[in-house]
């Protein structure tokens, strides 16, 4: 009731600067509270290392000559690793503290004004100190270390408040308060200006070196409020309106003795008196508790302060001046992580309040005993004592408070100046180019208070930067000799990446599980790292615990599946990524996805996101890899042109070959074989360490399109450049293309083949292209096959037949019906091949390669009878694998060729090129189509074009010589012969001069005419 009528009689001015006051308070509550939880991770952040585990993935599989050819890419599945990331100070919180600050000044400077003589000299003196503390003189605003703008400052703030007190004592105090404000912001505009320094560092100065002002502040309203919660207490026992409701001596006695035990079993472990394992009441809580107390017990006790200042209009704001100061400095040390001055609070909390505490407890009992056995309501009487003066609660209470801090060593002092030192630190961590200054400060912190691990750790990330791996190794371990620490152990760990530092790593991390047991960081890297040994156990141990700890239990999940699939838990690690299937943290979503590419398993609904704009981490290039290159993931129009942007960041040179691998296999896919191929013949020549890898996919994609001539000279680059897989290729290729003989010498010349089963399949390949039909017959079935494929085109037909009547096993029927119904259509055997096609590929077949072929030569017996209705309504619905994709376009530009419908005819002979510029048939189709229709600019275009595809092609360099040379581009006819003379043999190039003959005449009279 006393304060509502208080608060009734303000005007409304004060009311509205103490409900501002009131909400500062509490906002430096609120920032105290949030650093109290969130100041470690802001100053030194746990981040998220990721490691790529390259999965091998397969895209598109195929099997000439019954030896699997599939493109080995990486499948990249996640691992994180927690670290302690570089230190951070977070600018907004010294901003919001210089805020603080000077709105802290105004109110000062303005409620001061409003004083009497001798309380308004006692405050001018301490704000004047104060402002001495802001060491201004040190940013060197002026001529060396002049302190012209200290003296400015004193004079306008110090003389503003004089002209007030001792002239102006009319003025109202809004126009005070408003001339004050109007003076900081200037001054503070003025500062900003001056200083050579940038704003934030400017600001950084003045709130780190002010922290000293705010100490002495925070620990004089601490003694203010000490014994608060003791007048709390008393209020709580005697309140009630009835006696009947209220408690007596004993229960007040007992709550206490309760709150002071507390207090003191504190006290005794700060000071090492009580060895025990106590938490307590955080003494923060207390410091909290007894604030808000504070400003009731303040109104109670106006008695005793009545003759210098007015509640209303001095006591309450520099009330609410000090707890904001207080809350202010607890708050910024809190999201600074100073812990030498979180310790110095505590501290302070527990002294001040044990001290006075026990002078109040014992002030209470000797004045009030007698009417608490009453249950009288004491609490409107308590400071107006009868026996015992309360100002002995403030004697008593000094000098037990002044007996306690000298019997701790003076640890309040030194915890103090430690966190103080910290705080110059790091201003001279930012100002200096090398920072020397702040070294010294860092390691004057941790000299003043041994546990002080902020400073170490700034040491430590000093050491990191700089380079001085030893010297961050030694704080660490000096840190974790004087106490365990969780981030120490985390960044010492980190520092032991060889091979050779394993049992180090081991040692350190499980040091630091055993002092944090619940620590889920420190239990995943040492998961992740028993996961690089034999101990699988206790890696999945670690692992699962990490899980059931972690706030971030997704990271576990991911590296969980990474760890299984590591270690070839293949059926674990698919139930595990069908259990996670509702996360969408990216890692996990990107390990989901990977091992539903490598098992084959059903792709999972929630995919990696696109990506960023332009700057990728290690973790969204493994997402945006594994997203584009999954061959059952929906195709992204968009990939192309992100690859593009990816590629044009210098940021991400390290995944340049990647991308740009991703770019070649994404525009094969896109149906862009001729940039496809440019892209990764460019890549393999740039790069030295994958030149082999890139040559042989090069030398895959010219074998699924039968050019094996081609395939056969990039397997053999393959191989050259150390890329050993090459080999087996290069025996199919070299055996496709009828070199029989280096075939052989390949396959069983230098054994540089991998895995056994290649060398197996090579030499089987060598004895099938060798063999005899009468040995073929007895022969294994894997062997019959590719002696089938290799001889269809010479051995006679019965023989063939012979051979493959002996097949037996099922699955290859198929296969081997293929060659001998391409040898029936070669013989115009037409109903041979069709009844053959009828029993081996029924509607029912699954679309695969061995479909894709027989509906290639199902459409060149549909030509070869002349049935052009199935030509026109069958052969677009028929499935064509990618590689014979231009298969449907040919035949259709055909059948409008030969309808005379030139338009349709231009527009698919155009596909066609387009789409499969490997097919050399289609090009020539197309060329002469070009040339009789009176186009043979675009008949030379084509064939330029297609001979850059497939530079070995005979049958297009003629049909490009044929082409120049009647459109009298004599000098490139001649080039193109100068090619046609390294692939010819010289009887067959003689030939071809002779056929040519007549245009050559032609073209030479038409130069001599020219000339």
């Amino acid at each position: 009731m006393a304060l509502l009528t208080f608060w009734q009689a303000l005007e409304p001015a004060r009311r509205a600067l103490y409900l501002f006051l009131f909400a500062l308070v509490l906002s430096a509550m609120g920032l105290a509270i949030y650093g109290y939880f969130a100041g470690n991770q802001l100053v030194f952040p746990l981040v998220k290392q990721a490691e790529l585990f390259p999965a091998e993935a397969h895209l598109s599989p195929s099997s000439p000559l019954l030896v699997p050819v599939r493109t080995e890419v990486n499948a990249y599945l996640i691992s994180e690793q927690y670290a302690l990331g570089n230190m951070h100070l977070p600018a907004w919180a010294t901003w919001a503290y210089a805020m603080g600050l000077a709105i802290a000044l105004v109110i000062f400077w303005t409620v001061a004004s409003t004083l009497q003589r001798i309380p308004y000299y006692v405050a001018v003196a301490l704000g004047m100190l104060w402002l001495s503390t802001f060491n201004l003189d040190l940013l060197g605003n002026f001529s060396g270390n002049s302190r012209l703008l200290l003296v400015l400052v004193l004079a306008i703030l110090g003389g503003g408040s004089f002209l007030f007190q001792a002239f102006w004592t009319r003025a109202t105090f809004l126009i005070r308060l408003l001339f004050f404000t109007v003076a900081v912001a200037l001054l503070s505009g003025l500062l900003i200006y001056l200083s050579p320094l940038a704003p934030f560092l400017t600001a950084l100065h003045v709130v780190n070196y002010s922290t000293v002002g705010s100490l002495i502040a925070s620990f004089l309203f601490m003694v203010l409020v000490a014994y608060e919660n003791l007048h709390g207490l008393l209020w709580f026992n005697t309140q009630a309106q009835t006696p009947a409701r209220r408690f007596g001596l004993w229960q007040y006695i007992l709550i206490s003795v309760l709150y002071l035990g507390n207090l003191l079993i504190l006290y005794l472990q700060q000071t090492g008196l009580l060895q025990i394992d106590y938490t307590g009441i955080d003494a923060l809580l207390i410091l909290l508790a007894s604030a808000l107390v504070g400003f009731w017990g303040l109104r109670q006790r106006e008695v005793q302060y009545a003759s210098f200042l007015s509640f209303a209009t001095h006591a309450a704001p520099l009330y609410f001046l000090f707890a904001l100061l207080t809350f202010l400095n607890l708050g910024y040390a809190l999201l600074m992580a100073n812990d030498p001055i979180m310790s110095a609070y505590r501290s302070a909390v527990i002294l001040s309040h044990l001290a006075l505490g026990v002078a109040f407890f014992l002030y209470v009992l000797a004045n009030y005993a007698h009417l608490m056995k009453q249950k009288l309501r004491v609490f409107k009487v308590v400071y107006d004592p009868r026996r015992l003066s309360f100002f002995t609660v403030y004697l008593m209470g000094v000098v037990l408070l002044g007996i306690m801090v000298v019997r701790s060593n003076y640890s309040l002092y030194f915890q103090g100046m430690a966190g103080y030192y910290n705080y110059l630190g790091d201003l001279y961590q930012q100002t200096e180019e090398e920072p020397l200054l702040a070294e010294q400060f860092y390691l004057e912190g941790s000299i003043q208070a041994r546990n002080n691990l902020r400073s170490s750790l700034s040491l430590a990330d000093m050491y990191h930067q700089a380079g001085m791996r030893t010297l961050e190794i030694n704080r660490l371990r000096d840190i974790l000799s004087r106490k365990p620490s969780a981030e120490a152990s985390l960044r010492l760990a980190s520092l032991y990446t060889g091979q050779q530092d394993l049992f180090e790593q081991l040692k350190v991390l499980q040091e630091g599980t055993r002092n944090f047991p619940d620590h889920a960081p420190l239990l995943n890297n040492l998961g992740l790292v028993f996961g690089t040994t034999t101990l699988v156990d206790s890696a999945a141990h670690y692992l699962e615990k990490a899980l059931q700890h972690s706030a971030e239990p997704e990271v576990i999940q991911a590296n969980q599946l990474t760890f299984l699939f590591q270690r070839s838990y293949l059926k674990q690690a698919k139930e595990f990524a069908e259990q996670y299937k509702s996360g969408t943290y990216g890692p996990l979503v990107c390990n989901r996805l990977a091992l539903s590419w490598i098992m084959g398993s059903a792709v999972p609904t929630q995919l990696p996101s696109a990506g960023p704009d332009s700057i990728l981490t290690s973790q969204e290039f493994a997402g945006f890899w594994v997203r584009a290159l999954h061959p059952r993931v929906p195709k992204d129009t968009t990939v192309l042109s992100q690859i593009s942007k990816y590629l044009r960041q210098e940021q991400n040179h390290n995944f340049a070959d990647d991308l740009t691998l991703a770019q070649a296999l994404v525009l094969q896919r896109q149906n862009k074989a001729t940039f496809a191929k440019a892209t990764l013949e460019q890549l393999a020549e740039s790069s030295e360490a994958g030149a082999g890898y890139y040559y042989d996919i090069l030398g895959q994609w010219m074998l699924q399109n039968k050019l094996y001539s081609l395939a056969a000279t990039y397997f053999q680059s393959a191989l050259n450049k150390g890329y050993r897989d090459a080999q087996l290729h290069g025996v199919v290729a070299l055996a496709l293309a009828g070199e029989t003989n280096q075939a052989v010498q390949l396959a069983l010349g230098s054994n540089q083949y991998p895995e056994p089963w290649q060398q197996k399949a090579a030499t089987q390949l060598a004895i099938a292209s060798q063999m005899s039909p009468e040995q073929a017959v007895a022969a294994p079935d894997s062997i019959k096959i590719p002696f089938l494929q290799l001889r269809s085109g010479t051995l006679p037909v019965k023989q063939m037949e012979e051979v493959a009547a002996q097949i037996t096993t099922s699955a290859l029927a198929p296969v081997a019906a293929l060659p001998l119904i391409d040898r029936y259509l070669k013989e115009n055997n037409l109903i041979a091949a069709h009844n053959l096609l009828q029993a081996h590929f029924p509607a029912s077949f699954p679309k695969n390669n061995l479909k894709s072929e027989a509906n290639l030569l199902q459409a060149e017996l549909w030509w070869k009878a002349q049935q052009w209705p199935d030509i026109e309504k069958q052969v677009p619905k028929l499935y064509f694998a990618p590689k014979d994709a231009g298969a449907a376009l040919y035949y259709q530009a055909l059948l409008a060729q030969r309808n005379k419908q030139t338009a349709k005819a231009t527009n698919l002979f155009e596909a066609l090129v387009q789409r499969a510029p490997w097919s050399e048939t289609g090009q020539l189709a197309a060329a002469n189509f070009f040339t009789s229709h009176e186009k043979p600019l675009r008949a030379y275009d084509l064939l330029l074009e297609a001979i850059s595809y497939n530079p070995s092609s005979v049958p297009l360099r003629k049909a490009f010589v044929r082409v120049a040379l009647g459109q009298g581009l004599r000098e490139y006819a001649l080039q193109g012969l100068e090619e046609l003379e390294r692939l010819l043999p010289p009887a067959e190039m003689l030939a071809f001069k002779n056929e040519i003959d007549a245009q050559l005449r032609a073209s030479e009279a038409l130069r001599q005419d020219w000339q």
